[in-house]
């Protein structure tokens, strides 16, 4: 099994939207394609913001795409500097718990450090016990005293 990431390609983008589709019903969050195309075509447009990337497996000859990732860059003085965000990481049903994470996680890690990150954040559903000792496995560490809040702001494109 070797699990590379890869930038999407016209030809691949409905399979993205298509990954992108299925995560959003898994968190049972709304999908607006439209909002989501120009989300993806934003990044992929403005690498100094962010990288999207679809999780490839080449098994036995046979090319699949059974994930994606989203890394934004921001900025954090408690951390030190440029840090990464994971904003999004999906694998596919089938794939989950198959030893790809232990794969891309890594791979994100030294992606972020070619971009001068010292750090790299993520969040996790509070109930998914599984994700978070995933995480933790590579030393990721739960910020007990915080809480993630945000607002949706009405700006026009």
């Amino acid at each position: 099994m070797n699990v590379s990431l890869q930038s999407p390609s016209i030809d691949s983008m409905p399979r993205l939207l298509a990954l992108s589709k299925e995560l959003h019903d898994h968190e049972a969050l709304s999908f607006d394609v439209e909002h989501v195309t120009s989300a993806f075509n934003y990044l992929l447009s403005n690498p100094t913001h962010g990288d999207v990337f679809l999780i490839n497996l080449d098994s036995d000859g046979t090319n699949e795409i059974i994930g994606f990732v989203v890394v934004c860059y921001s900025f954090s003085v408690e951390l030190g500097g440029q840090i990464a965000v994971i904003d999004q990481i999906f694998l596919t049903q089938e794939w989950r718990r198959q030893g790809v994470g232990s794969h891309v996680l890594p791979t994100l890690e030294e992606h972020a450090a070619k971009h001068n990150c010292q750090s790299i954040i993520l969040e996790v559903n509070i109930g998914n016990s599984g994700a978070r000792e995933f995480y933790e496995q590579f030393d990721y560490m739960p910020r007990r005293q915080h809480c993630i809040m945000s607002k949706r702001l009405n700006v026009k494109a």
